[in-house]
């Protein structure tokens, strides 16, 4: 009777512990004729951009130079950026060579070259001067922890990165991490917001938080198998269903003898 219960046990635990092919596979069903969102990212505070500024005159050129002596193969790395690009205060401008503040919160990119030129030439040139300004993000930094193949803080180089961009980068969820429920933090309009992600649907390319904006922080929980350590796949869950059942069978038979 107690070999039948502890059978029985055993046999529930197997059923659960085994990870489901349908919480492992990403994006599932069909996707729709939904139009995708093209909203443009707008500038906000603490972004570090990259401002490049071209003109017949090579001292402009030189002030708006990312690194002194940089050539195209080390203009665009993480250190000089950081030093040398060009933060978002906390009032929402930047402070840039000759026209100094200029408030750039809340502009898309192209609305920030614009402003940028036409203060140039306000400032330094004459109107019909042939300039020329280009407006990035210098990178997008961002977080992901949990049940990942490698955690980690990572800046990505890329025009509208999206959260399998991460996930790639931290060599994916691990088989007990939880596609279901991935958790972004987001900080929108100076408050951090919690959003949670099903990867596992086909429409989650629609979520305007499928695309990762600068600090997102990305994180993974466990399954429940992972919690109970029974194992993640078939083989591993049966090693430890038989290492149990031998431990229950050799446990009654000594309290067999013991009595």
């Amino acid at each position: 009777m107690k070999l039948k219960f502890f059978t029985g046990l055993i046999f529930l635990l197997f059923l659960q512990s085994c990870v489901p092919y349908k919480d492992i596979v990403y994006m599932q069903g069909n996707i729709t004729n939904q139009t995708l969102s093209s909203t443009s990212y707008k500038i906000q505070k603490g972004d570090i951009l990259y401002i490049n500024l071209k003109s017949a005159d090579e001292s402009i050129n030189r002030l708006f130079a990312v690194q002194e002596g940089a050539n195209s193969a080390n203009l665009m790395t993480a250190e000089a950026l950081f030093f040398k690009g060009y933060t978002v205060d906390s009032n929402g401008f930047v402070d840039l060579p000759i026209i100094h503040k200029i408030k750039l919160e809340g502009k898309t990119f192209k609305e920030a070259e614009s402003l940028i030129k036409q203060k140039f030439l306000a400032t330094q040139f004459t109107g019909s001067a042939d300039l020329y300004i280009k407006v990035k993000l210098a990178g997008i930094p961002y977080t992901v922890v949990g049940e990942v193949g490698a955690p980690q803080t990572g800046v990505l180089y890329k025009e509208n990165p999206t959260i399998f961009d991460v996930l790639a980068n931290a060599k994916d969820i691990t088989a007990v991490g939880n596609r279901r429920s991935v958790v972004l933090l987001r900080k929108e309009l100076n408050r951090p917001h919690k959003h949670i992600l099903d990867l596992t649907k086909a429409d989650i390319v629609y979520s305007p938080y499928f695309h990762i904006r600068p600090n997102d922080i990305i994180y993974v929980k466990p399954l429940k198998q992972k919690v109970w350590g029974t194992g993640t796949t078939l083989q591993q869950t049966i090693s430890t269903t038989i290492t149990a059942l031998s431990l229950i069978t050799t446990i009654i038979l000594l309290s067999k003898y013991a009595n």
